[in-house]
């Protein structure tokens, strides 16, 4: 299906855009979109998570994409509910925004823009910016392997309990290895690891791997299986150092 797009809104998805699991669905969506045109998805996961506490959290995701011959325009949303104490809240969510200009070629600019929020880990706000460079140095018709790297502005609040808010402005880089293809006709495996580090800091970094197991039931249904750990190596509060997440997922395709 091919639809026009006005200049105007190309222009704002290209200014706009693992900051969990975020780089993971944009690889999914890249993934089952094998045609020019709109995509989306919608997929409902629950999950097990270890910040300062295990707790059971409910997730839904939406996923918007727009593909041309050349280029791949990408809106993502992702909220999560937990339930602690018998009390029902929004603990988590993000907007991600990316761009990615002649996704086709071994070498694709990437601009992204993302907002996000995590009550868990007590980050009230991030905000974040960037571009980067995206290499294709593998691909067959089954498997493809990519390495990217650029440079990103990060805004932080954090704020533990009735402890003072913490407010940060950093430059930093952000690099990232990715492999995906297909186990099967039926399942597709995702794995992603990345590593953001101010350039003052650079062995301080931030360092998450995310994986990602899809099996298609049918044409529109599929259930998937992800996995996320992260490692601050100097968290901005008294947090874990190493946080993780596994979910289950039931995904609809439309």
């Amino acid at each position: 299906m091919r639809v026009f797009i006005p200049s105007v809104l190309i222009v704002f998805l290209l200014v706009s855009a693992p900051v969990h699991a975020q780089l993971l669905n944009v690889e999914s969506v890249r993934a089952n979109a094998n045609t020019a045109g709109w995509h989306g998805e919608l997929e409902f996961d629950l999950s097990l998570n270890q910040y300062n506490e295990q707790v059971f959290e409910f997730s839904n995701e939406s996923n918007l994409s727009y593909f041309t011959e050349s280029h791949a325009y990408m809106l993502l949303n992702k909220l999560k509910f937990v339930n602690l104490d018998g009390t029902s809240l929004i603990s988590s969510g993000y907007i991600h925004l990316r761009s990615t200009l002649l996704q086709n070629e071994r070498l694709s600019p990437e601009i992204f823009l993302q907002y996000q929020y995590n009550n868990n880990l007590g980050l009230n706000n991030r905000a974040l910016g960037g571009a980067g460079v995206k290499y294709r140095f593998y691909s067959t018709d089954n498997w493809q392997a990519s390495i990217s790297t650029g440079l990103m502005y990060e805004f932080e609040e954090w704020q533990l309990a009735d402890q003072p808010a913490i407010k940060n402005e950093f430059l930093k880089t952000t690099s990232n290895l990715r492999l995906n293809g297909k186990i099967s006709g039926d399942a597709t495996f995702l794995l992603v690891g990345y590593y953001q580090a101010r350039p003052d800091q650079f062995f301080e970094a931030r360092s998450i791997l995310e994986s990602k197991l899809k099996m298609d039931l049918s044409k529109r249904i599929a259930i998937s299986i992800s996995f996320v750990a992260s490692y601050d190596a100097k968290p901005i509060i008294d947090i874990p150092h190493w946080t993780y997440e596994l979910s289950n997922g039931l995904v609809v395709k439309f």
